[in-house]
């Protein structure tokens, strides 16, 4: 299958099904000899009861000494998993919006993209483990309304997995944390996973900005000045800053300071 027709066929898909489709014969299976002609952002299609909601239905993210409650954790882990989908949906667009980028990135993407969709089944499947299913409560917009100033690879980087990645390095563990001290194991161990997956993202993320940075700028000057507009580089760290995950991933220490300052 063609990188194109798989990302395609997720983006553009009306049903949960297919935005979780694989490529058959998996990764390797990709060609990408046709990537196509880019194409701007426009929201994808959701199935029916999938849509984002109108702001005044919305409820508020649970504040961490809530999560007693296994309503609330429920709410966080519905959060997280409309997270993965907007994750998963803009993963498939990046392939679909830069044709030119290097043969060896949208590989990366499209590997990315893999983990997404695996995240969200595993978020769906703890949900629902608990009587609830995902749909159940309003979703949001947050990621996709930051797509439409990605104008470019260096951008995409800065924003989707310097940004919104490199902050679940704080996130994950301070909530599984959290769900551990609440008698909640299932949830604590999915964090764990997702942190763990969250180090190679934000690797990834790191290795193609040291690529495509200009030279004279530093990785943090490179970072602030393509984070898209409305996503400040505070955005990219969460309760509990990361460090030692932080350099796993390959940012350098200069990076990290700064990051800890802004």
């Amino acid at each position: 299958m063609e990188m194109r027709e798989w990302a395609w066929r997720v983006f553009h898909a009306d049903c949960l099904e297919e935005k979780l489709v694989t490529p058959p014969g998996g990764l390797k299976s990709l060609t990408d000899d046709k990537p196509g002609s880019p194409i701007a952002w426009t929201p994808p299609p959701r199935p029916n009861g999938l849509q984002v909601s109108h702001k005044k239905t919305r409820f508020k993210f649970p504040k961490p000494g809530s999560l007693h409650s296994e309503e609330m954790r429920i709410r966080c882990l519905h959060t997280f998993a409309n997270h993965e989908l907007m994750a998963l949906e803009m993963m498939a667009w990046a392939l679909l919006a830069f044709p030119e980028a290097d043969k060896h990135f949208r590989l990366g993407l499209a590997k990315i993209l893999l983990d997404e969709q695996r995240h969200f089944q595993l978020y769906s499947e703890l949900i629902a483990s608990k009587g609830a299913k995902f749909g159940d409560l309003p979703l949001n917009d947050h990621f996709w309304r930051l797509a439409g100033s990605i104008s470019n690879p260096l951008d995409w980087v800065c924003t989707m997995h310097l940004t919104f990645e490199q902050a679940n390095l704080d996130h994950a563990p301070f909530f599984g944390r959290l769900f551990q001290e609440f008698g909640d194991q299932d949830s604590a161990d999915l964090m764990e996973v997702i942190f763990r997956d969250e180090v190679g993202h934000v690797g990834f993320g790191t290795r193609w900005l040291k690529k495509m940075k200009p030279e004279d700028v530093s990785l943090f000057q490179a970072f602030e000045a393509h984070c898209a507009p409305g996503s400040p580089p505070e955005r990219a760290k969460g309760p509990e800053f990361q460090t030692q995950a932080r350099l796993q991933a390959g940012l350098d220490q200069e990076f990290i300071e700064q990051l800890k300052l802004w």
